[in-house]
């Protein structure tokens, strides 16, 4: 199924940082990543800097070729517990079915992590969004472990995994967010994030519904 050239309105926090927002123009790219990197390490060796911005600018690249919207990371501590958050989000346009209502987001998410996470998502819920409704999920799945990582790492490690799909009740397109984190207990902090940028984000060509 194709999906037509649009434009969507993303709800994120107003201090988000986008690694893609300057889309195909890389410089541009390259002085916000040398920018945030410098304000997060400051006292870092400008040369251990680079890396961390050519790490990002791998990232961009990435994420660039598979077609994603939007790529935030998230580095700061949880205002509920203080532990430190590390946790990915990216967001992308998916073709949707012209009766979403029927799509189990469960099995659809298990077939895009099954190769890397071997597990099922555990938990699958509905609820409204601005576009008309969405499907949301949330797992902590063990993670294979390279052979040179063995005795680094713990044995099984787990990871948290959120996503939701907000979309049309007719289908059509939908926008899927998905987010990862380093630690799984904060799976349900991180889910509830990206329940709200794909729940108040719309496609602009298109008016939300009436939420009264």
């Amino acid at each position: 199924m194709e999906i037509e050239p649009g434009q969507v309105s993303l709800f994120v926090p107003p201090d988000w940082f986008d690694l893609m927002a300057d889309g195909d123009d890389r410089e541009a790219t390259r002085v916000r990543c040398a920018e945030i990197i410098h304000r997060t390490y400051p006292n870092t060796p400008i040369d251990r800097r680079e890396e961390f911005v050519d790490g990002l600018m791998e990232c961009h690249e990435r994420h660039l070729v598979d077609g994603a919207l939007m790529y935030g990371v998230i580095t700061a501590p949880l205002p509920r517990t203080g532990d430190q958050a590390v946790w990915q989000v990216q967001a992308g346009v998916v073709a949707v079915p012209s009766t979403p209502e029927e799509v189990d987001l469960g099995a659809l998410m298990s077939r895009v992590f099954d190769a890397r996470f071997k597990e099922r998502v555990a938990y699958v819920e509905r609820f409204t969004t601005e576009m008309g409704i969405g499907f949301g999920f949330l797992s902590q799945p063990l993670v294979p472990v390279p052979e040179d990582w063995k005795g680094e790492v713990p044995a099984g490690l787990r990871t948290g995994l959120a996503g939701a799909l907000a979309c049309s009740p007719q289908g059509g397109k939908g926008l899927l967010v998905v987010g990862t984190c380093l630690n799984p207990d904060q799976v349900r902090e991180l889910a509830a994030l990206v329940a709200v940028i794909a729940g108040n984000s719309v496609f602009v060509s298109e008016a939300p519904l009436d939420s009264e």
